[in-house]
């Protein structure tokens, strides 16, 4: 093998999607949806569907998109996601990153967005912490007394096996017999 010649040869490029992508039909579907989550600025949106775009570009690359505008929308909460993780340098738990993304999408923390759209450097991380609710709440645990369990069916079979050997093993009474004078 020449010099200078590695590994490089042996790959393919990649293919691109068989699936053709109405790029600008996606764009507006994202564009909306910002709008829905509270992003209002114009330059922020343009910014946030262009990072959309470009993720989802590549994952057309290597696979073929079931359906451009369910993907775009995933991609759209995805990448929500992944700034509020690195923004509060959060780990897998879900529960704070559930109550960090009601907190920036209920309106709490103004120029959320700006951040999110890479458009403003001031950190919120205290901010979004400070608007978070815990989405469970801390372990009170209680003394619990404990009871007997009586299945009522457990009663009733004692009444029939007492009603039984009652009528079963009940001594005969005198006159009673089978025996014949």
């Amino acid at each position: 093998m020449p010099e200078g010649e590695g590994w490089e040869s042996f790959e393919t490029p990649p293919a691109l999607s068989p699936v053709p992508v109405d790029w600008e039909r996606v764009t507006d579907r994202v564009s909306l949806y910002l709008q829905s989550m509270g992003v209002r600025d114009a330059v922020e949106i343009e910014r946030l569907s262009d990072q959309v775009r470009v993720r989802l570009e590549s994952r057309a690359i290597s696979a073929p998109l079931e359906d451009p505008l369910e993907s775009a929308i995933e991609e759209t909460i995805g990448s929500l996601d992944r700034w509020l993780v690195t923004e509060l340098e959060l780990d897998a738990d879900p529960g704070p990153l559930a109550a960090a993304r009601a907190a920036v999408l209920g309106g709490e923390i103004t120029g959320w967005s700006a951040r999110w759209a890479g458009l403003a450097d001031r950190p919120l991380a205290d901010e979004i912490r400070a608007a978070c609710l815990s989405p469970v709440p801390d372990p009170a645990p209680l003394v619990m007394e404990p009871s007997t369990i009586e299945l009522c069916c457990h009663r009733l079979r004692c009444r029939i096996v007492e009603s039984l050997g009652r009528v079963l093993c009940r001594p005969q009474a005198q006159g009673q017999s089978g025996e014949r004078g």
